[in-house]
Formats: C-alpha cells, sequence, structure tokens
C-alpha cells in the first residue's frame, strides 16, 4: 500500500508539472521591440492587412524604402483598378514617449501624405502602421513583384 501512495503521489507530481509547463508564450516585451530607423525600414514591403483583414483578391500595395536618400517608391491598386506609382520623401521621428512616426510626401507638388502614422516593428520583417483611421500591417518581400 506504500508503494501505491508513493508512485501515485509521483504520478501527480509529474502531471502538474508537465501541465503547467505547457503555458502560451508571453508576448514580446516592449523593449525587445525593433527600433524603426531608416536602416531597418530599408527594402520592399507588402500590405497584407488592412484593419486586421487580408487585402482583398486582386489588391495591392508595395512600397520600397530606400534609407541612402530617404526616398520611397509605392505601387498600388487600393483606390483604383488600376495600379498606379507614386514616389517622394519619407521621415522617421523618434517621439519624446519612444515610439516613432512615419510621414511623407508626394513628388511633383502633390503634397504631404494625409496622415502620419504611429509605427512598430514588431520583428525586423515585420511593421504596423497606425494613424486615427487606419491600420496597415506590412511584411518585408524580397522584391516587388512585376505588376501587370
Amino acid at each position: 500500500m506504500r508503494l501505491f501512495r508513493l508512485l501515485l503521489s509521483v504520478t501527480l507530481m509529474l502531471v502538474a508539472i508537465t501541465t503547467t509547463s505547457c503555458e502560451k508564450p508571453a508576448p514580446l516585451p516592449s523593449d525587445e521591440r525593433v527600433d524603426v530607423t531608416y536602416y531597418n525600414i530599408d527594402g520592399c514591403w507588402e500590405l497584407y492587412m488592412f484593419h486586421g483583414a487580408p487585402l482583398q483578391e486582386d489588391t495591392y500595395l508595395y512600397i520600397e524604402f530606400s534609407r541612402s536618400d530617404h526616398r520611397y517608391q509605392m505601387w498600388d491598386n487600393l483606390n483604383s483598378m488600376y495600379g498606379i506609382s507614386t514616389t517622394g520623401t519619407f521621415y522617421i521621428t523618434e517621439e519624446e514617449d519612444g515610439t516613432y512616426t512615419l510621414s511623407g510626401n508626394y513628388d511633383h507638388g502633390a503634397g504631404d501624405w494625409s496622415s502620419s502614422y504611429k509605427v512598430e516593428m514588431s520583428s525586423i520583417d515585420n511593421m504596423t502602421w497606425r494613424s486615427t483611421e487606419t491600420i496597415l500591417d506590412f511584411r518585408r518581400i524580397d522584391s516587388i513583384p512585376e505588376i501587370n
């Protein structure tokens, strides 16, 4: 009977240990996020989520940032059935509270972007832009696909 109690106790301890080790991983602490710098956003990005939902089929927005001259080129068909390309200059500002703001303007006298965006990078390959009315999720891609 003693052996049975001992085995039962050991079994219950093992069950308790294994069930507590299956916890969900904790989210990244804010101090482990990637700084939003010209160097870190340099390259090609694809918009894949708009307000938390995937883009509609055959809809796209690609943007390529250049850290050397703070220029961008963007290709999209969000407001038209035809794709357009725009270019301009972008700016990153670190705010006093440690957040980052991304803003820009368009070439050819078209003016400033309609919104500035609070930007977070959860990894070197993922960033989220937030304005008062928009949430945009981007992922890094190797190159801009051929657009017809």
